[in-house]
């Protein structure tokens, strides 16, 4: 999928992007890749919560320590390395081969796509080891997390806006485009291997464990879920393990964290990078159906529920809580995200329109998600048919939606009426999908995992 997308958006790329500099080019792809990076390295505080919490039957990787004769920092030397790997192979390598698919048509050396895969890749470690570096301090010192953050952001102001420092001093790979001096590889690779040492160090040996004690509370939740129907003591069950579990504040976080990360990143090649682009009100309302995968995905990997086999409930009902308290979570969010673009874009008048957009999508893609994954998407998604299966149902109607909102400012009446058309069409369409939910799963074992639906 990646070789296929990067082929594709490397064929376009002279079309649509032939105005703009080189320089600007590399900086967004390297500023992209470090922020990748930033995403997936923060599992140092992933210690704490496979050595202090029991998960049914599963027994970790990461929990070695309690049984051979392995330092955990040992083990989380290795964990880094096979990570660093796994998206090397995963993800950048798909992404040269695309990238050199199309470099004869645009008249680029395959030795030049080749090297700006290794510093698209030293980029990416160098974040990775960053946020690495970050989550592991947070466990022992949260002044110290502070400090290194501090001096990260003043870093990234005397870059930007600032223009005090050249980007590629505080960013070696994107230096040695600017140079072609192979020193600035060398840096790279240094910082990286530094970075990752680093946040090896920083971890602890020795979690301890947190007790905690609620009082009763399950009773007052259900009834409070009343409205809920029969669904109600599904869903006070399901909202208190997100409580109880401190996952309440991660998922909100993470939902509009991500919402917000759109914006900042449009933000930043039209501000910071001087791109001549516009995005309005409803372009960022179709994203929302996206970020809903995630936050999904988070909610069904909360626990375990092979226990389940054993008490009277269904796959589907779980399935179904899990889908109300995702739109608990995220509706007040999702209104908030709209008003809040339309403020900061002075389209307040898109925002009705925006609201509608947002929810058909968000139901929609959720929708699907629940229906081809249920309780394990964090597992199956990852399947080659899944994801060809999401991909195929998914994008042809947020990509019409996307299109539509750019084309408003030239045909406003057409794109209002495309708008409102693929809404109508995903409502719809989501509403028969939570209708075949039921059938799809009651009957399946909760302990069922399967990568090929």
């Amino acid at each position: 999928m990646i070789f296929i997308l990067t082929a594709v958006c490397a064929f376009i790329t002279p079309y649509i992007m032939g105005n703009i500099e080189l320089s600007t080019i590399l900086l967004m792809l390297h500023v992209a890749s470090v922020i990748y990076g930033v995403f997936v390295g923060g599992f140092g505080r992933i210690g704490e919560h496979v050595m202090t919490r029991r998960l049914g039957q599963v027994n970790m990787l990461l929990q070695l320590p309690q049984q051979y004769p392995v330092s955990f920092k040992q083990v989380m030397a290795v964990f880094y390395l096979k990570d660093s790997l796994y998206y090397l192979v995963y993800s950048y390598i798909p992404l040269v081969m695309g990238v050199g698919l199309a470099a004869p048509s645009a008249g680029v050396s395959y030795r030049g796509v080749g090297v700006l895969g290794v510093t698209m890749f030293l980029a990416f470690m160098m974040g990775m080891g960053l946020s690495f570096a970050l989550s592991a301090l947070s466990l022992k010192s949260r002044r110290g997390t502070f400090l290194l953050s501090c001096i990260i952001f003043s870093l990234i102001l005397l870059v930007y806006p600032l223009d005090l420092i050249p980007a590629g001093v505080v960013l070696p790979p994107l230096g040695y485009w600017a140079s072609k001096n192979t020193g600035y590889l060398l840096i790279s690779v240094v910082q990286s291997a530094v970075l990752a040492s680093a946040g090896v160090l920083f971890m602890k040996e020795r979690f301890e464990l947190r007790q905690q004690r609620y009082t009763e509370s399950f009773l007052s939740a259900e009834t409070k879920l009343g409205f809920m129907g029969e669904l109600k003591t599904m869903l006070a069950k399901e909202w208190l393990e997100l409580v109880r579990s401190g996952s309440l504040f991660p998922a909100i976080t993470g939902y509009s964290g991500h919402l917000l990360a759109i914006y900042f990143v449009s933000w930043l090649f039209q501000a910071g990078f001087g791109l001549p682009i516009s995005f309005n009100v409803i372009f960022f309302s179709g994203f929302v159906g996206f970020m809903g995968v995630m936050t999904y995905s988070f909610l069904t990997n909360l626990e375990h529920n092979e226990y389940l086999n054993v008490v009277p409930v269904s796959v589907d009902m779980v399935v179904k809580s899990k889908l109300s308290i995702y739109l608990l979570l995220t509706s007040g969010i999702t209104v908030g995200y709209v008003v809040l673009i339309g403020l900061l874009k002075g389209q307040m008048s898109m925002v009705p329109m925006g609201l509608i957009v947002s929810a058909s999508t968000s139901l929609f893609v959720v929708a699907v998600t629940a229906y081809l994954t249920g309780l394990w998407t964090n597992t199956m998604f990852f399947g080659a048919k899944t994801i060809l299966k999401f991909t195929a149902i998914v994008v042809p109607p947020l990509t019409v939606i996307e299109i539509a909102s750019m084309m408003l400012q030239f045909r406003p009446q057409a794109a209002t009426q495309v708008i409102y058309g693929s809404s109508l069409i995903l409502f719809i369409a989501a509403a028969l999908i939570f209708n075949r939910l039921e059938a799809k799963w009651r009957g399946t074992s909760f302990s069922y995992v399967s990568t090929g639906v």
